[in-house]
């Protein structure tokens, strides 16, 4: 019988994020693309409820980067899975960075689109640990495709996700390099060592290995 898996990638980004990643032959993998939020208030929930509604195979696997491991948490809230698989993610808010309550209690969130969205570059850059020319292009060309109006609403999203309801069986896979879930602040299943926010890509041989087992 074959396994289906959903894929979600990190904020703005798409399916190639997962290029060079390898799934066990029984696997059958779905990409999840980003949806639009139809308001600005719309809750991580009511989101994730539209997700569900792609999901056409039972009780699958989910494995979500970054915003997309969160993500992956609030759809298993809503569904039964076989199992969820974080990558350079939190999986409660008991583990978010502390620098997310600075964002907001500074009114970060409130800075028009010119400061906060325009010209980031630099900043996702070091951010996402980007390594190689590769990386970057890739980086490139996923801001070059990015909404402002599901950037506000993602970033705003993370820095107030409430959630202490974890899933059986999760799996988190995380590198000790991460910037913007420092390792300190989280208690992975497994580790890579050296690995940063881009990991999926440019430790894809570790990531590998792992899924290898985690997928049996």
């Amino acid at each position: 019988m074959p396994q289906h898996i959903y894929l979600i990638s990190g904020m703005g980004a798409d399916g190639r994020l997962f290029q060079k990643l390898r799934f066990p032959e029984n696997y059958v993998v779905h990409h999840l693309p980003w949806l639009t939020p139809v308001s600005p208030d719309e809750s991580i929930a009511a989101y994730a409820a539209r997700f569900v509604e792609q999901i056409a195979y039972p009780n699958p696997v989910l494995m979500g980067v970054s915003f997309g491991g969160i993500l992956s948490m609030e759809i298993a809230k809503q569904i039964p899975v076989k199992k969820v698989v974080l990558v350079s993610s939190i999986k409660s808010s008991a583990e978010k960075p502390a620098y997310f309550n600075w964002v907001r209690r500074l009114g970060l969130l409130h800075l028009p689109d010119q400061l906060i969205l325009q010209s980031r570059y630099p900043v996702v850059k070091f951010y996402n640990n980007i390594e190689t020319q590769e990386d970057e292009q890739l980086l490139k060309s996923f801001l070059s495709r990015q909404d402002n109006v599901y950037l506000r609403w993602a970033i705003r999203t993370i820095i107030h996700w409430q959630s202490n309801t974890i899933p059986a069986p999760l799996y988190h896979i995380h590198g000790t390099k991460d910037r913007p879930f420092p390792f300190r602040n989280v208690k992975p299943t497994h580790v890579i060592q050296g690995g940063g926010h881009f990991m999926v890509l440019n430790r894809h041989q570790q990531m590998n290995a792992i899924l290898q087992v985690l997928l049996d």
